[in-house]
């Protein structure tokens, strides 16, 4: 049967392109983020940024491949777990690097060690024990919020249009909000307002300090930053304390038009979101990362 279907052979000129035809590199879209595939990237870099705080820098599948994480979402980052065999551990984070840089992406992590009454994080330890030149895997994007640009927010496959963001935050959750807030400010014909509350407990301890504070010198009314610390030197001068009823009342009042985003440890969007509620915000307008 097969001869009747023979529609010609090759010549040897053709014959030896074939066979000398490099197929496509692996990774080589231009996005690296994919929803069901896990992604391969290499550690390059790791700078300390404060006392237990650590600066990576994955490199990409190729230097012009960008990551492909709408604004707002997150990624989820999986590596083997060194204590347990065969065993991954996955988590999820949102880099701090540029929406649009080429190559590599950034993730900024607070360390959480092992002390003598508690067992540390199982991700962040392994991480900062990781070597340069190591492999771990991404997957993603993931979330239920893309902020579109202009006030347009996609919440839950729904759009939105606010007037302005209530941004409260703790610790290392300063990270997705820090990627809306950037957005919001690089994009000058974007009129949304911002407000950052953002709560540490030393005054090391405030990640993205300098772009914070550039983004308020810059953007008068549109942004205001709000630092307060737990356990602050007789040398500052900002807010003191948690995020407490007061300072809510005082910067976070419900707005039309508002939406409030949340980071931070379990104990801290619990209270916020208690205190919320109490001022008077609806459910649907508070979103937690």
């Amino acid at each position: 049967m097969m001869p009747d279907y023979h529609i010609g052979t090759l010549d040897q000129a053709s014959m030896e392109i074939l066979k000398n035809c490099t197929p496509p590199e692996e990774g080589s879209g231009e996005i690296f983020l994919q929803p069901r595939v896990w992604k391969k990237a290499e550690l390059c870099e790791k700078r300390s940024v404060s006392r237990d705080t650590r600066l990576f820098t994955f490199k990409l599948e190729h230097d012009n491949q960008i990551l492909g994480l709408p604004t707002g979402q997150h990624l989820m980052l999986k590596l083997k777990d060194p204590s347990s065999g065969n065993e991954s551990i996955i988590r999820s984070y949102t880099p701090i690097s540029e929406m649009n840089r080429r190559g590599t992406l950034e993730l900024l992590v607070k360390i959480y060690s092992d002390t003598p009454t508690s067992k540390g994080g199982k991700m962040t330890t392994a991480l900062d024990k990781l070597p340069l030149g190591s492999t771990v895997e991404f997957k993603g994007p993931i979330g239920n919020l893309t902020y579109l640009g202009k006030g347009r927010v996609l919440l839950n496959e729904k759009e939105r249009h606010i007037k302005s963001f209530r941004m409260i935050c703790g610790g290392s959750g300063i990270t997705p909000i820090f990627q809306v807030l950037r957005t919001v400010m690089q994009d000058p014909q974007d009129p949304t307002s911002c407000v950052v509350l953002d709560g540490n407990r030393l005054e090391e301890d405030i990640l993205c300090r300098a772009e914070l504070d550039a983004f308020a010198a810059a953007g008068g009314p549109k942004c205001t930053i709000v630092h307060t610390l737990t356990k602050p030197s007789s040398s500052w001068t900002g807010r003191r304390g948690r995020i407490s009823e007061q300072l809510l009342k005082e910067y976070a009042s419900p707005g039309e038009g508002s939406l409030a985003l949340i980071c931070g440890p379990e104990t801290m969007e619990k209270s916020v979101k208690r205190i919320l509620l109490a001022l008077g915000w609806d459910e649907s307008d508070i979103v937690f990362f």
